[in-house]
């Protein structure tokens, strides 16, 4: 069994914690670190599901979180300081809608198991708990741009801000471009922007002869700055009397982002 300290492979969880209490917490607050494979993942049945766990923290790789309604698939893409708990709701159990749902790794993956015992040990620091409840909110965050981003009216529009978008939360600087280091097939851009794949083929297409994006050895490469209708500007391009989301009302969100969510 392999131990991982949590403050040290995520150092921002100790944000507002003295000098004392962050060298104690990184010292002491230690969690059983799991090694994951590419491919199907079935998670609901390989982790204890106490009712103190907190869950599973992502310290790198990428996950995708799927869901199916109609026949028709979603996707969300969970990757480092990511916190999610899959064995709830994983069965849509009482819900109206039927839905499907599945875990695919998309990259080598590591975990922190956040279980019982290091839960106990956690609430020694108020702000540390603090610290993952908001990656639950940040997600909920990033579902809702998901969910904005699906309602632009152009595929090649959907696809250029879900680059971008990705690129804020896992890219970097290079002399080539923006790199997002994620090897995203077609199907999966198409159930992360909500387009069927052959219009997500075409889009691609015409977004490398504009010289906006290319495909490199498992990444994608934006190329340019983000186009000014998708820039985070000055808030002149919102709705006359829209006010920004408040991140932490996900209780507001669509019935399928909530259930995705989890």
């Amino acid at each position: 069994m392999v131990g991982i300290r949590v403050l040290e492979a995520q150092p921002e969880l100790a944000d507002g914690l003295d000098d004392e209490q962050a060298a104690l917490a990184r010292r002491h607050a230690v969690a059983v670190l799991d090694s994951i494979d590419p491919g199907p993942w079935q998670p609901a049945e390989a982790y204890d599901r106490t009712p103190g766990s907190i869950g599973l923290l992502v310290i790198d790789g990428v996950v995708a979180r799927d869901l199916r309604i109609a026949g028709r698939w979603c996707s969300e893409l969970l990757g480092p300081g990511d916190l999610m708990r899959p064995w709830d709701f994983d069965d849509g159990a009482g819900e109206s809608l039927q839905s499907d749902s599945a875990w695919t790794v998309l990259e080598p993956t590591r975990v922190a198991v956040l279980d019982e015992r290091f839960a106990r040990l956690a609430c020694r620091w108020p702000q540390l708990i603090a610290g993952l409840l908001s990656r639950t909110l940040r997600r909920s965050r990033w579902m809702t741009i998901l969910l904005a981003i699906s309602n632009l009216t152009r595929v090649d529009e959907r696809v250029t801000a879900l680059m971008w978008h990705l690129a804020d939360r896992w890219g970097h600087v290079t002399s080539e471009g923006v790199v997002v280091p994620v090897s995203l097939t077609h199907d999966m851009i198409g159930r992360l922007v909500g387009a069927h794949r052959p219009s997500v083929t075409s889009a691609l297409g015409e977004l490398q002869r504009r010289g906006v994006l290319t495909r490199g050895e498992g990444v994608w490469v934006i190329h340019g700055t983000p186009p000014d209708g998708l820039s985070n500007g000055n808030g002149a391009d919102r709705p006359k009397g829209a006010r920004a989301v408040d991140p932490t009302l996900a209780s507001t969100l669509p019935g399928l982002a909530a259930s995705v969510l989890f």
